[in-house]
């Protein structure tokens, strides 16, 4: 697995995109991640996660900063579960006020050349997450981009999340989150 840092890095051509924090690589970012190497090889696309250095949490301050795996560890997993290139898109205040269509039109189109987005229903993206899925429909079938929704993990009825995780670790439930996790 390729990683960069820096968009101008990226050469591989078409791609199919999955944008998040993967804090964790839990069970739902994991079927999420297994859907996008699967359509990417369907497609012959390379498979790109897009995440973000730092995390939004830590830039903003947010509770809920905390690691709850390494970086190396994600890097890690990433790579076992056979993505192509890891993007550490460099998350500043200034990236983070990007409009929606400014992100789409410029860092997932034009930059990173995606044909497909792998994404959950509850996708945001760009200035305040104000971006949704309906958005990201909107705007990337002009291009001919598809967008593949990946439903959510469920544990107990319950969907899994990095939130319920730090929670159940919170609350000295260390089985049950590393259940989550794995």
């Amino acid at each position: 697995m390729r990683i960069i840092r820096e968009l101008s890095e990226f050469h591989e051509g078409k791609s199919a995109v999955a944008i998040g924090k993967f804090d964790g690589v839990h069970r739902g970012h994991r079927k999420l991640i297994g859907e996008l190497v699967r359509a990417s090889r369907e497609c012959g696309l390379v498979s790109v996660i897009l995440t973000f250095d730092p995390p939004p949490a830590v830039l903003f301050g947010a509770a809920d900063a905390e690691e709850l795996i390494p970086a190396g560890k994600q890097q890690e997993i990433f790579a076992q579960l056979g993505v192509d290139v890891l993007v550490e898109y460099p998350f500043t205040r200034e990236t983070a006020a990007t409009p929606p269509d400014v992100f789409v039109n410029d860092v997932l189109l034009r930059d990173l050349h995606a044909s497909l987005i792998v994404c959950g229903s509850d996708v945001s993206f760009g200035d305040g997450g104000r971006g949704d899925l309906q958005l990201l429909q909107s705007l990337t079938a002009p291009h001919a981009c598809g967008v593949l929704v990946v439903d959510k993990v469920l544990a107990d009825g319950t969907p899994i999340s990095s939130t319920r995780i730090r929670q159940a670790i919170r609350e000295g439930h260390e089985a049950e989150a590393r259940a989550l996790l794995e």
